[in-house]
């Protein structure tokens, strides 16, 4: 069974031969952890992860089509104030947040590792601020697409995976990002 078949057959309540194996991918700590507790160094932890619970080698994907959901133009990621253990940093998404300064902004971006906050302002807290932040959100803004979509569809034809079309964030983890 392809893994786009497996997909399919768990998705609409079929039978799989298995249930599909997709972890998330580890972040820098966890790793790190890993390969305290006998992961192998230099070694692709997926693969090693598959083989160690006796499921078969990934099968090779391919392109997937990448859905900007987010906001158009994101803010200026920046650090607002250094104290001595502490960053008062915005994030991308217009969060103003206090992060310890073992990490930088850049790890609110791409969740490297576990980064605690102290939540100080978020983007959302008047009628106001929404009208301005739904500007961010035009879903007529031609860069939410890829240019090359029609290659793409041709592509993705007959393919033995399952496309990704990127990750949405659900409306209760949207309104925390935007409220607080």
């Amino acid at each position: 069974m392809t893994e786009r078949q497996r997909y399919l057959e768990t998705m609409l309540f079929g039978k799989p031969d298995r249930v599909p194996f997709a972890p998330g991918w580890p972040r820098e700590s966890t790793l790190a952890k890993w390969h305290k507790q006998g992961l192998p160094e230099g070694v692709d932890w997926h693969s090693y992860m598959r083989e160690q619970i006796g499921i078969e080698p990934a099968q090779p994907g391919g392109p997937g089509v990448w859905i900007k959901h987010t906001m158009i133009p994101e803010f200026e990621e920046k650090v607002i104030e250094e104290r001595e253990d502490t960053l008062i940093v915005q994030d991308w998404k217009g969060n103003i947040c206090e992060i310890s300064k073992r990490f930088d902004v850049t790890y609110l971006r791409s969740a490297r590792d576990f980064v605690t906050r102290k939540w100080i302002k978020c983007p959302v807290e008047s009628w106001d601020d929404w009208e301005r932040m739904k500007l961010r959100y035009d879903p007529d803004d031609p860069s939410r697409v890829p240019a090359n979509l029609p290659e793409l569809g041709n592509q993705l034809a007959g393919r033995t995976w399952p496309v990704v079309i990127g990750g949405v964030h659900g409306p209760f983890w949207q309104l925390r990002e935007w409220l607080g």
